[in-house]
């Protein structure tokens, strides 16, 4: 009897470290401790000026006017050289605009006004998302708004271009779908998909959720009178984009190195189509507004950007694909840049528009490239 409990706690303590041990070899790999990136861009790149603390989504128009959230920054959880690195640089929850068509101009900021339910000094915006109702000739902007000192909150605006304002409509909160958001996708005048990257909303059941590598995040959907979650099962949901004909949805999983492909039903529910595998880390995913290829951010190094979001002045790499698509599925992948982070650290979204590319950050500067390969 003694010998068969000798044997059985042997082969529990055996288990556990191979437990372990296959953890943290999955860690290694997956956080890219084994990974170094070789810059390369293409063509001639340069920082954008006039821009506040990073550029973390973009929705692009059909006409090259870009909108661009600035300011990212969540509830609680920060660390003390993240808030030091937003207070030396007079951080501020903004949207930027920057035209396309003439990229050596700089940003510039839109006018917020407070409202009875919206108070522009506790915005903290992340993704964004643009509905255009072209029979009333008006534009929406929604994002997510990790408010300061508040709760989870999508942020409805009517947009101004000429007037560069931004007039607070709607505030959507308070279901228990909302969570940790990350992005939205809008579908309508007042509908939009929305990624939760977290399901626990507390600092600690975020990291364990993180390190876990649990597919435990999810899409929710608002049809204009109720919410409901449509897709589950994703490790880290993070950018989220419906094409323009209305037919899919893209997911990108964060942890999971993938994008999640959905075929839209007619109830707006989603049925996965296709998982594709990148073997880096997703961001935010934009689609080109002619081609349909879809161009998306990501965090090569994941323990370097972990360190960037930590202290900001720690550098992490950012890198940018083109993904083309046939029928709803991938069909090839091209690497269009790589920076090791000097240029641009922490790459979360790029568009690209006439042979011209842009590409935004978390927490760092904005650059824009001009187009000189081949497409």
């Amino acid at each position: 009897m003694l010998r068969f409990k000798m044997y059985a706690k042997t082969i529990v303590i055996s288990v556990l470290v191979l437990l372990v041990l296959q953890y943290a070899v999955k860690f290694y790999f997956k956080m890219g401790f084994s990974k170094h990136m070789f810059n390369h861009s293409p063509g001639p790149c340069h920082q954008v000026q006039g821009m506040g603390i990073g550029s973390e989504d973009m929705h692009l128009m059909d006409n090259g006017i870009v909108f661009i959230s600035s300011g990212f920054r969540i509830k609680n959880g920060n660390s003390a050289a993240y808030d030091k690195f937003y207070s030396e640089n007079k951080g501020k929850g903004t949207i930027y605009l920057f035209d396309m068509n003439d990229p050596k101009k700089n940003v510039q900021e839109m006018n917020l006004t407070s409202t009875k339910e919206f108070d522009k000094d506790r915005f903290q915006p992340h993704g964004i998302s643009v509905w255009e109702d072209k029979k009333a000739g008006k534009l929406y902007l929604y994002a997510i708004n990790h408010e300061r000192d508040g709760e989870e909150r999508i942020e409805k605006f009517l947009v101004s271009v000429d007037k560069r304002s931004l007039q607070h409509l709607k505030s959507y909160y308070g279901d228990p779908t909302i969570i940790e958001m990350n992005d939205i996708s809008a579908t309508g005048d007042d509908s939009f998909y929305f990624s939760n990257s977290c399901v626990s909303s507390s600092y600690i059941g975020r990291l364990l959720e993180m390190l876990s590598f649990m597919a435990w995040t999810n899409v929710g959907y608002y049809d204009g009178k109720g919410y409901r979650i449509v897709a589950d099962g994703i490790i880290l949901a993070n950018g989220i984009q419906m094409s323009r004909d209305g037919k899919y949805v893209f997911v990108a999983s964060f942890f999971g190195q993938e994008m999640k492909i959905y075929e839209r039903r007619n109830d707006n529910s989603l049925n996965l189509k296709q998982s594709y595998a990148f073997h880096t880390m997703p961001d935010n995913i934009m689609e080109d507004p002619v081609s349909g290829d879809l161009y998306v951010a990501f965090h090569p190094i994941g323990h370097l950007m972990v360190q960037h979001l930590t202290d900001p002045s720690l550098e992490s790499p950012s890198q940018i694909l083109q993904v083309k698509l046939k029928e709803g599925t991938v069909s090839s992948v091209t690497e269009l840049f790589v920076d090791d982070g000097h240029l641009l650290s922490g790459s979360s979204v790029a568009v690209v528009y006439k042979k011209k590319m842009l590409i935004g950050s978390v927490l760092n500067k904005l650059v824009y490239c001009d187009v000189t390969v081949p497409l």
